[in-house]
């Protein structure tokens, strides 16, 4: 499982969900019937990515680098670590994820692609050394916000897949992790107010909490740290978002 928990760090835009190809389940069925909205015209569902692409093109960000800050007993930083770098075009699309690992060499590059509709239809991801060891398919539903997502191995064979719920304003308040064989091994819930997500929560498969993280925000709402804590509640680091501009 630990390989599971350092992934969800890397994944800021990856919204990475597997399951085998025509799989019918009952227990998917289920998920799938969360991401339905309660009423449509009580207020007009956002579409995630979109308004995340138009903030990002009209703020003129370039990339956003996610740095861990260690703590010691005393609540004071020890040690820092690059976790990620998010790069977008002048479009506000994002074009390229780099995770590093613990040393601060590149461990995966995520590379997306997009269809004529700028939805994101596919995420490659490389090793260190440019091969290919995994990639990702999406689902929308009628308002643009992904539903579902499969990884499969380079050889196309089913992994896993996620089922992502919605609020019925559309923020993204649940994504949970499948095995192909339907099996919970992980998810993650989110709170939110006034639109801003403050909270989210990881949960391995028997339901017990791993972790917690706090986000804080600047002026112009970007997120600008991330307080996170373990599941008993003592606070193990903070991770704060560079941002770089064109």
């Amino acid at each position: 499982m630990t390989k599971y928990y350092n992934n969800i760090l890397c994944c800021f835009i990856i919204g990475l969900i597997i399951v085998s190809q025509g799989c019918t389940s009952s227990v998917e069925t289920k998920k799938e019937e969360k991401v339905r909205y309660e009423e449509k015209t009580i207020k007009t569902v956002k579409n995630i990515e979109l308004l995340e692409r138009e903030y990002i093109k009209s703020l003129k960000i370039k990339s956003i680098e996610k740095i861990n800050f260690n703590l010691n007993a005393e609540g004071k930083p020890i040690k820092n670590q690059k976790l990620s770098t998010q790069t977008f075009n002048s479009d506000g699309l994002l074009i390229e994820t780099i995770v590093y690992d613990s040393q601060g060499k590149i461990e995966y590059k995520y590379s997306y692609d997009y269809d004529k509709n700028r939805f994101r239809i596919k995420t490659a991801r490389n090793n260190s050394k440019g091969e290919m060891t995994n990639y990702f398919t999406y689902e929308y539903n009628e308002y643009g916000n992904k539903t579902k997502a499969k990884r499969f191995n380079s050889s196309g064979v089913p992994e896993e897949y996620y089922i992502y719920s919605y609020d019925r304003e559309g923020n993204l308040i649940e994504e949970e992790w499948f095995s192909t064989t339907n099996t919970k091994i992980y998810n993650i819930e989110n709170e939110f107010n006034n639109d801003l997500k403050t909270e989210s929560k990881t949960y391995d498969e028997n339901g017990d909490l791993i972790n917690k993280y706090i986000f804080r925000y600047d002026d112009k709402k970007n997120i600008v740290e991330e307080i996170k804590y373990d599941g008993r509640g003592l606070q193990m680091g903070v991770i704060q978002y560079v941002y770089k501009y064109f």
